[in-house]
């Protein structure tokens, strides 16, 4: 299992294992559920809305562009969204962000960009070079380097546009309805609906989880091969 994989692997074990203390903390009345509702409901306000979803894609080119992880990002929108929004927010989101750092990349250069990368930004190179759809969807499958870096090395390379936000959006789709499912499920675990049990919202996650994680093995030692 490469690095970037046990990575990804670490990221969703520590969040459902934050999920499981919080709801720990919940029902030995440490916090308050009805806390943490009023929160929900003040941000699904905006759900549905023109406002929301240009607020939530302006929300994610910003944080990419600093280089916060996507996979938190989308595990927030499916966590305080439902599953149909949280999906087209995301979608929305990280496409906008792939169409910014296409043009920071485009207008950065690709000398500075290796200047200041490491292994994995070479790693990815390898697949930019062949400047394909095949490639975009691929880097985009599996975590090989940061999202932001990908997409600026794509247009460091000067790939065809059209052909690199396709790719972009076929290699992302399958990844993030894994995880707006994920974080719908950490949703039911914070705060059960009525006759809900959280271990049936905990079995969820964890079966989601392993079958992320065969996909990227799967498809990881297949492109190796």
């Amino acid at each position: 299992m490469s690095r970037s994989i046990k990575r990804t692997v670490l990221i969703f074990t520590i969040l459902l294992g934050l999920a499981l203390l919080w709801r720990y903390l919940i029902d030995s009345g440490y916090m308050s559920e009805a806390a943490l509702l009023n929160y929900g409901h003040r941000i699904q306000h905006y759900e549905y809305s023109f406002v929301g979803l240009i607020s939530v894609a302006l929300l994610y080119v910003i944080m990419l562009a600093m280089m916060f992880p996507l996979t938190l990002l989308v595990v927030t929108t499916g966590l305080v969204f439902h599953t149909e929004w949280a999906m087209l927010c995301a979608v929305l989101g990280s496409l906008s962000s792939s169409a910014t750092g296409y043009v920071m990349g485009h207008w950065v250069g690709r000398d500075t960009i290796e200047k200041h990368g490491g292994t994995m930004v070479r790693r990815a190179e390898r697949y930019i070079q062949n400047n394909s759809f095949r490639s975009m969807v691929v880097i985009n499958l599996l975590p090989i380097a940061p999202f932001t870096v990908t997409n600026m090395l794509a247009g460091a390379f000067k790939m065809e546009f059209r052909r690199y936000i396709l790719g972009s959006a076929v290699g992302l789709i399958p990844g993030l309805i894994l995880v707006i499912a994920f974080g719908g499920q950490l949703g039911k675990l914070l705060v059960p609906a009525a006759g809900d049990q959280p271990w049936t919202a905990i079995l969820i996650a964890i079966s989601l989880l392993g079958l992320l994680i065969g996909f990227l093995v799967w498809l990881d030692r297949r492109l190796k091969r």
